[in-house]
């Protein structure tokens, strides 16, 4: 099904003065129809899937799809919304005729491929044209000729623009990203689900991540202690993970991940996992043994400058308070050179976890409920280590909802 709020959709595009939006975007075409994007998708060009998103909420939402994922598109939208074109995987339906024993393999596909037009040659991946006619063919039949049609231009390779205007120069084609980016960032009740179940697990994997950790351990191996603390949480609990990352460091240089953690080294975890896609993002800073002072006086820092940005991280207040609160908090601090270009990012289903709207100096727009946000204190200091507090918060109308329990202060662990 579709994740797409869509009276929130109508509001937002009628605002952008847009009577509906095109995505190509893979993940986006997921999000808007409910159905895999498909193989084709993996070349990461534009056609291989696209999602029609029309203004009015009351207007189903329609795609072109390539054939062999057709039918996932169908069952999600119904077979009137949905358009094909022709990838190069040859295949063949003979279950009509299974029962006739005596023709042979060469004379059932022959039936399955009876109704292709003269001359039907598949492409060598997919034809961008065919995609392309199919959607002049579906906003046709919406009485969309001459609209004004958003696109997610941000994914859009040049080329593959140039053919879309080339072959359908009646639209007033419009950059759409950001109004795509503000649709997408409150969340469903499946998408919030989806990012509590990821957060479960990942908290799931510091537990043995942890336990793992003494002197002589190489970061390696906490971190594969982390994957393994998952793992043992997926058989528990019957998740389905696809996929999982780790930026986990140990030591005084933390854009070098480290060796064998030491006695006094800073331990930094900075993980995720994705359900059906979607990442979780958390983070926390340990240290082996007694924390030097200096480490002591990073973390404090960040500790004030997190629970700064936590106070305004609630409805009605901006992204962009967050983010002056938390480098206020770090200037008082003594650090007054602090500069950090963003303070965390939505969540969502993505090529990465971080996907907009930021908490930045530039982001003006209003918290709301229904975002799920990882906001985050962090610095890399070479000579001393890497250092991060970061949360998974589900914003509420009473305020933000972490999804981890880990403590945020700084832990000494034993040595």
């Amino acid at each position: 099904m579709s994740d797409v709020n869509r009276p929130r959709a109508q509001r937002l595009m009628q605002q952008a003065g847009l009577q509906a939006i095109v995505l190509s975007k893979p993940e986006s075409y997921a999000w808007a129809t409910g159905a895999p994007a498909g193989v084709a998708s993996l070349f990461r060009r534009a056609g291989a899937a696209l999602a029609l998103l029309p203004a009015p909420a009351s207007e189903p939402i329609a795609a072109v799809s390539t054939e062999l994922f057709a039918a996932h598109a169908v069952r999600a939208l119904g077979e009137a919304q949905v358009l094909t074109h022709s990838d190069w995987v040859e295949t063949a339906d003979i279950r009509p005729w299974l029962a006739d024993a005596d023709a042979s393999a060469a004379e059932l596909l022959q039936r399955a491929w009876r109704e292709r037009p003269a001359g039907f040659a598949r492409p060598a991946a997919f034809d961008a044209r065919a995609s392309f006619g199919r959607l002049g063919q579906l906003l046709r039949q919406r009485g969309l000729q001459g609209a004004r049609i958003g696109l997610d231009l941000d994914f859009w390779p040049v080329s593959d623009f140039a053919l879309l205007k080339q072959m359908l120069p009646e639209i007033d084609w419009i950059d759409a990203s950001a109004t795509v980016a503000a649709i997408k960032a409150v969340k469903s009740p499946r998408e919030i689900a989806l990012l509590q179940q990821a957060a479960a697990l990942a908290e799931a994997g510091m537990h043995q991540a942890l336990a793992s950790v003494r002197p002589g351990v190489h970061r390696d191996a906490i971190a594969q202690a982390w994957k393994q603390g998952v793992a043992d949480e997926l058989r528990r609990s019957g998740a389905k993970l696809t996929g999982q990352w780790e930026y986990t460091t140990v030591g005084p240089l933390p854009w070098q991940g480290g060796g064998q953690i030491g006695v006094g080294d800073v331990l930094k975890f900075d993980v995720g996992c994705l359900v059906e896609g979607y990442s979780s993002d958390s983070g926390r800073t340990y240290v082996l043994g007694q924390a030097r002072p200096r480490t002591r006086q990073i973390m404090q820092a960040l500790q004030d400058a997190f629970a700064a940005g936590l106070e305004v991280l609630r409805p009605g207040q901006l992204l962009s308070q967050v983010h002056a609160r938390a480098s206020q908090a770090i200037a008082r601090a003594g650090f007054t050179g602090f500069s950090r270009g963003h303070f965390g990012h939505s969540l969502g289903h993505d090529t990465f976890c971080e996907v907009p709207p930021f908490i930045a100096a530039q982001a003006h727009e209003p918290i709301e409920p229904g975002m799920v946000l990882a906001f985050e204190t962090p610095i890399y200091v070479d000579g001393e280590g890497g250092f991060i507090i970061e949360d998974q918060f589900l914003i509420t109308a009473e305020g933000a909802q972490a999804a981890w329990r880990l403590p945020r202060e700084l832990v000494e662990l034993p040595a």
